[in-house]
């Protein structure tokens, strides 16, 4: 089957991350909320199923998935397909040691690190993901490699007044792109002082959200170019939350605009609950397999389009992502 460009699987490996960012959920962007990795042989049959019927880019992403010992082998196994590309989403940790097939790959794959701050603690807030001597000496080694690398900076309340600075820092002195993303709304998050959930993660949002357009003038200045058209992005099939660009000298500015409006589907707007309550933020823009080896769409909360791979066929598997993929179409 003919490769399907604007559309890729974004795969949750495992949920075990080192780091506890209070922005986050347990899981981190798995719906599992248990410690567990997705086994290397049934990741291997969901990807081959996965390629079969036309996906040809995959995002390994968790929590954290350098930390698989599977790791290095996986990137192996998605490049052993010749049109594969590769999407990595990590904070850095254990990244070096799979240099070397980092460095294979490397016109085919590109590493999206989390850098949300330069100093490390914010309102005396910890940051763990901050511009640390180590993240900037892994981001010069990936670079040397000829390995593109891009920093994801998520914007909040806290770090709001270092975001200029950081996106100056990365694309003049560290020669790599940036996206600036908003904070998802989440029915519980880890928090800075202990986890909350229901109305006390609905607070935390509201103080922590910072709407995008603070930053559009400030783009707009430093930008020697910019797409004044809202997309959703270059394998996102006008689904899901749109998108801008910024240019700067040979690296871009990305932004994620959740107030923009998502992109839904038709059966989304006509059957989901979720949708019709306003529950749902994010729209359609990609498939998602959870490390609980659940197969759904990206943000997703209607269960009835939730599918448990445990215990299905190849037939099985194939149905539930055709049944997805209709979405998209």
């Amino acid at each position: 089957m003919e490769g399907r460009k604007n559309t890729y699987l974004a795969i949750a490996i495992t949920t075990d991350c080192n780091y506890q960012c209070f922005y986050c959920k347990e899981g981190g962007e798995s719906i599992s909320y248990r410690k567990e990795t997705i086994p290397y042989a049934k990741i291997k049959e969901i990807i081959g199923i996965a390629y079969k019927i036309g996906i040809r880019n995959f995002r390994l992403t968790g929590g954290e998935p350098t930390s698989v010992s599977y790791f290095s082998e996986l990137i192996e196994f998605i490049m052993s397909f010749s049109d594969t590309k590769i999407r990595i989403n990590t904070n850095g940790y254990r990244i070096l040691k799979h240099i070397a097939v980092l460095a294979k790959y490397k016109e085919r794959l590109d590493v999206v690190f989390s850098v949300d701050s330069i100093s490390e603690s914010l309102n005396r807030v910890h940051f763990p993901k901050f511009l640390s001597t180590n993240v900037i000496n892994i981001t010069h080694t990936l670079k040397e490699r000829g390995i593109s690398v891009r920093y994801n900076i998520v914007v909040t309340s806290l770090n709001e007044c270092e975001v200029k600075k950081l996106v100056l820092k990365a694309t003049d002195e560290l020669q790599v792109n940036v996206k600036l993303l908003d904070l998802n709304k989440f029915s519980e998050y880890l928090g800075y002082s202990g986890k909350v959930q229901g109305e006390e993660a609905s607070a935390l949002w509201k103080r922590l959200f910072v709407p995008m357009e603070k930053f559009y003038d400030f783009l707009e200045e430093i930008s020697s170019d910019s797409k004044s058209k809202w997309t959703s992005g270059f394998i996102g099939k006008g689904h899901g939350i749109p998108m801008s660009s910024y240019f700067r000298g040979e690296n871009w500015i990305q932004v994620k605009d959740s107030t923009k409006g998502a992109k839904y589907s038709e059966i989304c707007m006509s059957k989901c609950n979720w949708f019709q309550e306003k529950a749902c933020r994010e729209g359609v823009f990609s498939l998602l397999l959870s490390s609980n080896l659940v197969l759904h769409l990206s943000g997703c909360k209607n269960e009835k389009i939730h599918f448990n791979l445990n215990e299905c066929d190849k037939i099985q598997i194939q149905k539930a992502f055709h049944e997805l993929l209709s979405f998209m179409d």
